[in-house]
């Protein structure tokens, strides 16, 4: 047996067609919608998992190494800007107090 599957037609109407109805008092039904199945709860958690699981696995890893080095380049940006700012905190407060 063939599997037939229902379309859901909306129609959108254009201006024309609106005034052409409203002349001639057609009212349109409203599409019926299909009541969709019940999905079993705990198979749709459990198929949550599996795809996280497969999505993991996919996941590159960084090595010991590289994460040593990307460790310590994060840390160097962090001191440069932390002083870099204090720098510039400190000179506004000595123009400031100079200007007094």
């Amino acid at each position: 047996m063939k599997k037939v599957e229902k379309t859901k037609e909306k129609t959108v109407e254009t201006k024309k067609e609106t005034k052409k109805n409203e002349k001639s008092n057609v009212v349109k039904k409203p599409v019926k919608k299909e009541k969709k199945e019940r999905v079993n709860v705990f198979k749709a958690i459990g198929k949550y998992f599996k795809g996280v699981g497969k999505e993991t696995k996919r996941i590159k890893w960084t090595s010991g190494k590289e994460l040593v080095k990307y460790s310590v380049a994060a840390v160097g940006f962090v001191v440069f800007f932390g002083l870099y700012f204090y720098a510039i905190d400190w000179i506004a407060l000595l123009v400031r107090s100079l200007a007094k």
